[in-house]
């Protein structure tokens, strides 16, 4: 099943959407076959009001396996303040899909392109 996976700031932990509904919050969560997802309206909303909103997630089918950080994986993040897509750190270039991606507790993301 499609799932939508997002850092939910006040909670410190990442929020599980399934069919428009939240369903839990985790520390860490892997999820294979992933599409990022930035809806640019609400993204231009939040940096008029400068205030945060939940409008970029990562869609893509829970595992159950978690990987701990291997060789191949690279870290990928948001910032609606910087640009509208999803980037690779440290070289902030954009990434629109990975084969895999692992939520870690501290609130990073590693992804295998």
């Amino acid at each position: 099943m499609e799932t939508d996976v997002y850092w939910c700031i006040p909670r410190k932990r990442w929020s599980i959407r399934q069919r428009g509904r939240v369903i839990n919050h985790v520390t860490m969560v892997t999820l294979s076959r992933c599409t990022m997802h930035v809806r640019e309206t609400e993204r231009l909303r939040c940096l008029e009001r400068r205030q945060r909103s939940v409008h970029a997630w990562i869609r893509g089918e829970i595992q159950d396996v978690t990987v701990d950080h291997a060789a191949d994986l690279i870290q990928i993040g948001y910032s609606p303040w910087c640009v509208s897509h999803f980037t690779t750190r440290p070289d902030f270039r954009p990434i629109y899909s990975a084969r895999l991606v692992v939520f870690h507790s501290e609130g990073r993301a590693w992804a295998l392109p």
